[in-house]
């Protein structure tokens, strides 16, 4: 696919895998996204999986944009709580597209742990609360790194499916309720 395809998709409001080799041009596409938002007038976040890749222009991790931190877990106290956050409530309710780069490096529970926030936040049951998401990356990188204990007290996901211990955010229960659009770039 080309970069002008995959833009094409984005402007139809879909959920997106934007994804290739190195160099194939993922940035630029959404960078150009990101200008067409601007020009339109539209709420976005244009977050990273990690500190050093949000430092390129981004300004947020997705674990400080969602809120959700360090937590590797969840109660349904914890979303309570966040939701009386005014800043954070304010910024996921008026964010209509949700840009997270680097995905390859998100774990699946932290993918699972914003989706949650973002649903009870924005009062939408759709995946992530209805927002329009592109997941940058590829998963041909570097894996995630997990912990592999388990917690009673964690709160279940996605109707009891349970994404803790999976590496890959392409194995959360939110990818899959998700089901984003794959855009494989293959020129430049």
């Amino acid at each position: 696919m080309t970069q002008d395809e995959a833009l094409a998709l984005h402007r139809t409001g879909a959920s997106i895998f934007l994804t290739g080799q190195p160099g194939s041009g993922k940035t630029h596409t959404v960078n150009r996204y990101v200008r067409e938002l601007q020009r339109q007038g539209i709420d976005y976040a244009h977050t990273a999986s990690t500190g050093i890749a949000a430092t390129h222009g981004h300004g947020f991790t997705i674990h400080a944009w969602s809120g959700i931190g360090v937590r590797e877990t969840l109660t349904r106290r914890d979303l309570d709580v966040l939701s009386t956050n005014r800043r954070l409530a304010a910024r996921i309710e008026k964010t209509k597209v949700l840009i997270i780069d680097e995905i390859s490096m998100l774990p699946a529970r932290a993918l699972s742990l914003v989706d949650a926030v973002c649903r009870h936040i924005r009062g939408q049951q759709a995946p992530f609360g209805g927002l329009q998401m592109v997941l940058v990356g590829d998963f041909f990188q570097l894996p995630p790194v997990v912990r592999r204990d388990h917690d009673e007290s964690m709160l279940q996901l996605s109707g009891g499916s349970d994404a803790f211990g999976a590496e890959f955010a392409h194995n959360s229960p939110a990818w899959r309720d998700l089901a984003p659009t794959v855009c494989y770039l293959s020129e430049q």
